[in-house]
C-alpha cells in the first residue's frame, strides 16, 4: 500500500495538472474565489481529512492536540472498510467534521468580517475538493 508521502504527492500532481489543463485549454474559468475554496478543500482533505484518519496515520498525527476529536471516529469505522470509500467515507468525514465545527460556529465565522460574502457556491467547490482528495487516495490504494 502507498504511504502517506506517495498519496501526498500523487494528490497534488494530479490536481495541479487538472487545474492547469482545464484553465489552459479554456475548459473552465476559475475565479480567485473559487481557485482558493477548491485548493483550501483540496489540502484540507488530502492533509487531514484522509481515509486513514482511523488509524494511527501521518494525517491523525497532524490533529495534534486535536486528534483526541478523531478518536470517537477511529472506534466506530475499521480501515479499508467504509473509510476508504470514494464518495461515502469523504461524506462521513466531512459530517463528522462539520458536527465539531458546529460546536465553534460563533467563535469562528462570527469572528469574520460583516462585509466579507461567503456565497454557499464556494461552500460546495469546498466540499467537492475534499471529495476530490479521498477520491484520489482510493484510486492510489486500488491501483497500488
Amino acid at each position: 500500500m502507498p504511504g502517506y508521502n506517495r498519496h501526498r504527492i500523487f494528490n497534488y500532481i494530479i490536481f495541479f495538472a487538472i487545474v492547469f489543463v482545464l484553465y489552459y485549454k479554456n475548459i473552465f474559468s476559475f475565479t480567485p474565489g473559487m481557485l482558493l475554496a477548491i485548493g483550501l478543500g483540496f489540502y484540507i482533505g488530502t492533509e487531514f481529512l484522509t481515509p486513514d484518519l482511523d488509524t494511527n496515520s501521518t494525517a491523525y498525527k497532524r490533529w495534534g492536540r486535536l486528534k483526541i476529536l478523531m478518536l470517537p471516529y477511529k472506534w466506530l469505522f475499521t480501515h479499508r472498510k467504509s473509510s476508504h470509500d470514494i464518495l461515502y467515507g469523504a461524506i462521513v468525514r466531512i459530517l463528522y467534521i462539520s458536527v465539531i465545527i458546529l460546536g465553534f460556529y460563533y467563535l469562528i465565522f462570527k469572528s469574520l468580517p460583516q462585509e466579507l460574502d461567503l456565497s454557499p457556491v464556494y461552500g460546495i467547490i469546498f466540499l467537492f475538493g475534499i471529495i476530490s482528495a479521498n477520491a484520489l487516495h482510493v484510486i492510489l490504494d486500488k491501483i497500488m
